[in-house]
């Protein structure tokens, strides 16, 4: 998933996935999830290591694990996200390990399904000899994620971001992730409770396709309207300043 400019671009859904309300409703959970998202944030990938070890430490010791193995897994794709290429290599790895809750999950089955499209779609970036096979399963595993929940604005999230982060052989085309970026926030419209984050980071991805695009003016007016929903968005600032007044 190499992006130009270097930006990190999914690991940004993933903040989104962590605070939405499809996922956590416990407050011991959340809390956890505020720490992860400071982290990232911060750019901190030191910090998510040491969170991420700890919850594996739990896991060793805790019966109701379903909870424990979603934060564990957010982790490894926050990390990955992060990372340079050998740490990015390690936890995509250890992300695609369970893909076994996916497969098992009702809750969370389409919500999971995509974020090990994505983790895929990570490994195939930092490992040349896997880069096409799990390039194919990156597609595969967005293919189940939609089968799960075609109505769910999350997946059509991710996977435009992938459509358009993928690399050129891969099949990255702009034009089918601005497409899917529009089905996420017309799918959040169609909802009484929006999700601020969401919509920001949809809005971020949009505006930063016009920018790879030359059109820096349209790529303004999708900034604003991201910082407008969070102004604490780094990414969308940094790239607001980029590209100038």
């Amino acid at each position: 998933m190499i992006l130009t400019p270097k930006l990190n671009n999914v690991c940004s859904v993933l903040l989104l996935f962590l605070v939405s309300d499809y996922v956590l409703a416990d407050s011991l959970q959340s809390e956890v999830i505020q720490k992860s998202l400071v982290s990232y944030i911060e750019s901190n990938a030191n910090e998510l290591v040491r969170m991420h070890d700890i919850l594996v430490d739990d896991r060793k010791d805790n019966s109701q694990t379903d909870e424990l193995d979603l934060q564990i897994l957010f982790h490894e794709f926050l990390i990955s996200d992060l990372s340079n290429k050998k740490q990015k290599k390690k936890f995509s790895a250890l992300c695609i390990s369970k893909s076994d809750i996916a497969e098992k999950s009702t809750a969370y089955r389409a919500e999971l399904f995509a974020l090990l499209s994505a983790c895929y779609g990570f490994s195939a970036e930092s490992n040349f000899f896997k880069a096409a096979s799990h390039g194919i399963k990156s597609g595969k595993m967005m293919e189940r994620a939609v089968e799960a929940d075609d109505g769910n604005p999350f997946v059509y999230l991710i996977k435009g971001i992938g459509d358009y982060t993928r690399p050129a052989f891969a099949g990255a085309s702009k034009k089918n992730a601005k497409e899917n970026l529009l089905i996420t926030l017309n799918l959040l419209n169609q909802t009484d409770n929006k999700d601020s984050l969401m919509e920001a980071i949809a809005h971020f991805h949009l505006g930063n396709i016009a920018h790879l695009e030359k059109d820096n003016s349209l790529s303004l007016e999708y900034l604003e309207r991201s910082l407008n929903y969070a102004p604490q968005y780094k990414r969308a600032s940094d790239l607001k300043k980029k590209i100038g007044p």
